[in-house]
């Protein structure tokens, strides 16, 4: 097993006071080091929230490709239907990444499709030219018929997680960028590299908001992090 995936219940489950947010839905991906998430896609806006580790996410829609080198701390918003895929580039650490997700035809209803996720993962790519894979990895057709043909011959690894080898992670995180402004508008940031909302001697508070953050305003939320001071609490 190279990680795990989960659901969690509905928030009304938990506290009918909830009731509000009831179309959101929240998950957790989970990787091991030397790992990477198959492709997977869902009909739902998304917000990716790295709690730990180090690695790559990349989404790739009709019109481009966005590929992000990320930490704790990173959030990345993530288009509904477009294609994804997540690597951990760490030899020892587990990436650790919460999602925030808001159905799009289903409220409520959230899903994630692994197309890949079979005993064949390149079937998924069957679908497209070898031309237009090298120019989406940015890999040439030879690796990446060695990669497949590895994949195949690999037993025992099934769903949507893979051990790889570091040619491989290297290969999928080719040309990863750092968080950062892009044509006006920040596609990905580090929550905790923004000044703090509220600092003193016990901790410091981060949010970023859809007021100051357009990436956020398709699902209307804030993203906030704390860092607390050994025997601090965060007050109500």
């Amino acid at each position: 097993e190279e990680g795990n995936f989960k659901i969690l219940q509905r928030f009304d489950e938990n506290s009918p006071l909830l009731k509000g947010i009831n179309d959101y839905r929240l998950a957790m991906f989970e990787a091991n080091p030397n790992t990477f998430i198959l492709p997977h896609h869902c009909d739902a806006e998304a917000i990716y929230f790295v709690t730990n580790g180090k690695g790559t996410i990349t989404f790739v829609t009709h019109e481009n490709k966005e590929s992000y080198n990320v930490q704790r701390g990173t959030v990345v918003s993530v288009p509904a239907g477009c294609t994804v895929y997540v690597v951990n580039q760490d030899n020892q650490e587990k990436l650790t990444i919460a999602v925030l997700a808001l159905p799009v035809n289903t409220p409520g209803k959230y899903e994630v499709f692994f197309p890949a996720g079979n005993n064949e993962p390149e079937s998924y790519y069957r679908g497209f030219s070898y031309k237009v894979l090298e120019t989406v990895f940015n890999t040439r057709r030879e690796k990446l018929e060695k990669i497949f043909e590895e994949q195949r011959g690999q037993q025992g690894q099934r769903g949507m997680f893979r051990r790889a080898k570091p040619e491989q992670i290297r290969a999928m995180s080719q040309q990863a960028t750092s968080p950062r402004q892009r044509g006006g508008e920040r596609l990905a940031i580090n929550v905790l590299s923004q000044s703090p909302v509220y600092c003193n001697q016990n901790g410091r508070f981060f949010e970023a908001r859809p007021e100051d953050f357009s990436q956020f305003q398709n699902m209307d939320v804030s993203v906030a992090a704390f860092k607390l001071n050994q025997g601090a609490i965060f007050v109500p």
